[in-house]
């Protein structure tokens, strides 16, 4: 079975692909570590960043005022994957997370045949109760959501987008043939929503949210600002990054090793599982 690891640091933001099976156990834990590297207070309390009323863009550097894909950013608070489809699928509302929640799990409890612990990598109530938290969201999660809004959801990795010109996105919904698409752009640790803006300066209002199942022009749009952003690495790689086990300061480099580390422990006792980033 697959720990749950709750760790305390500084924020990476959040989320990565869900677990989806046994062969995937170690990128369940991998997402539960780097949760704990969220923004904490003194007193070692995660701080959640308020939902801004309009989320703030980010673009690569533009030729020429014209209708282009941009990046709109969603509060890092554990719930940015729910955040951004329903911001595209609920015309823009950002308050759409905690429904979503619900509505997964319920789906997940609803066929228990179907979403076994092998599939989940938890027993089913165990992973219900950590979506029905704070628990980040993935894989299982948007092929849960891609059937609800019979919609394509297109994700995007900055860090394995270095060229704008190869077909590197994970299509969740992919050959069901829906019709159209909504397109997300996550960097190891953390999702946002891709839109395309009609033009410079225009409103998050005016946002083209979704998109033609077989828009190739889009597409190609959207691997390039992934790629603008992979040139400024503005990504987290969780194999690299060192933290250090707060039960028994010993020191990890990189994720494999820390999860690891948890796994041994768990085996002959309680399993340490906090860590922080140092």
């Amino acid at each position: 079975s697959s720990l749950f690891i709750v760790l305390r640091g500084r924020s990476p933001q959040r989320a990565a692909f869900g677990a989806m099976g046994d062969a995937e156990e170690d990128d369940e834990m991998a997402l539960a570590i780097a949760m704990s590297l969220g923004q904490v207070t003194s007193g070692g309390v995660v701080a959640v960043a308020a939902a801004p009323a309009q989320p703030p863009t980010v673009a690569p550097p533009a030729v020429e005022s014209e209708e282009r894909v941009v990046r709109r950013v969603v509060p890092a608070d554990n719930s940015c994957l729910f955040t951004a489809i329903g911001c595209a699928m609920e015309g823009g509302a950002m308050d759409r997370a905690s429904s979503l929640r619900e509505h997964v799990a319920a789906v997940l409890l609803s066929a228990p045949e179907k979403y076994t612990e092998a599939e989940l990598g938890f027993p089913l109530e165990e992973y219900v109760e950590k979506i029905m938290g704070e628990s980040w969201g993935g894989g299982i999660d948007l092929a849960v959501l891609s059937e609800h809004y019979a919609t394509e959801l297109a994700v995007i990795n900055i860090q394995t987008q270095t060229d704008s010109h190869v077909r590197r996105e994970q299509v969740f919904g992919e050959g069901r043939d829906y019709k159209q698409r909504a397109l997300l752009i996550f960097d190891g640790t953390h999702y946002d929503l891709l839109v395309k803006q009609l033009f410079d300066g225009a409103p998050p209002a005016l946002d083209v949210r979704l998109f033609d199942a077989d828009d190739e022009k889009v597409m190609a749009q959207a691997r390039a600002v992934a790629a603008e952003a992979n040139r400024a690495r503005s990504f987290t790689n969780l194999a690299k990054f060192t933290v250090r086990c707060l039960v028994c300061q010993k020191g990890f480099a990189g994720m494999p090793d820390a999860q690891e580390h948890a796994k041994e422990t768990g085996a002959t006792g309680q399993p340490h599982i906090n860590f922080s980033e140092y």
